[in-house]
């Protein structure tokens, strides 16, 4: 699937598109299958985005009962953190919303009395028993660092391969301790889609566009079946050559 790069002019702007797309594929799914399952990602712009959709008008148009929702990964720290992308997302939406919380596939917190280990096998096995064997997202967001990671997948560290949930204990970025899927997990989305804005990571927008190697650039190694976006401003997208 080829990866394509959309721009827009400013941090808003990629805020209010992603949400109007999210909720058009969130209706899609439902209407083709019954059910949407879409995968949150914390950062700016993505905890922006779901404060974009809490305004859309048609947000309420959305059977949200029809709705799971689960994050590309999370801090291990305890349940409410303010760090935890999951607390932020309850705030810029979800508590806003309808939702069952059996709807709500949070990670493991640190108090939840597991450890990162076993955190990591307990949601393997709930991630696994809610799609009945292997995931199918329609929706993945993912933000991307300046240094091209996504999700908890840095470069130069283990990606879990095989797996579809890793425990990362020495992330470069503080917390240390995080859960994560896998690239084995969000390439199950069948729309995959990167969400920046910034200056900052105008460099790693670069390399994924040109296709850097995913041990230098992990989010390269991102792709959904059916669609895999950019979303970007101007600001992100301007080391990007025009062809």
């Amino acid at each position: 699937m080829k990866r394509e790069l959309r721009t827009f002019v400013d941090r808003a702007a990629v805020e209010n598109a992603v949400a109007h797309a999210v909720v058009a594929e969130i209706r899609d799914a439902i209407a083709a299958r019954g059910r949407a399952d879409i995968v949150l990602t914390g950062g700016t712009v993505g905890i922006g985005t779901l404060g974009a959709i809490s305004q859309l008008p048609e947000d309420s148009t959305v059977d949200w009962a029809k709705v799971r929702v689960w994050w590309g990964d999370e801090r291990f720290v305890p349940a409410g953190h303010a760090d935890r992308n999951d607390a932020q997302a309850d705030t810029a939406l979800l508590n806003s919303l309808p939702f069952d919380p059996t709807q709500v596939f949070r990670f493991p917190a640190s108090d939840s009395g597991l450890t990162l280990v076993e955190a990591r096998q307990s949601f393997d096995a709930t991630l696994r028993a809610a799609f009945e064997g292997e995931p199918r997202f329609d929706v993945v967001l993912c933000g991307i660092g300046p240094d091209g990671h996504v999700a908890s997948l840095f470069p130069g560290h283990d990606h879990g391969a095989g797996h579809l949930v890793i425990a990362v204990s020495d992330s470069p970025k503080p917390p240390a301790e995080r859960l994560s899927l896998t690239f084995a997990a969000l390439n199950a989305g069948r729309n995959v889609w990167i969400v920046c804005a910034g200056a900052d990571k105008a460099e790693a927008v670069a390399r994924v566009m040109r296709n850097d190697p995913p041990a230098v650039t992990p989010a390269t190694a991102l792709h959904g079946t059916e669609s895999t976006i950019v979303w970007a401003d101007a600001a992100a997208a301007r080391h990007v050559s025009v062809a």
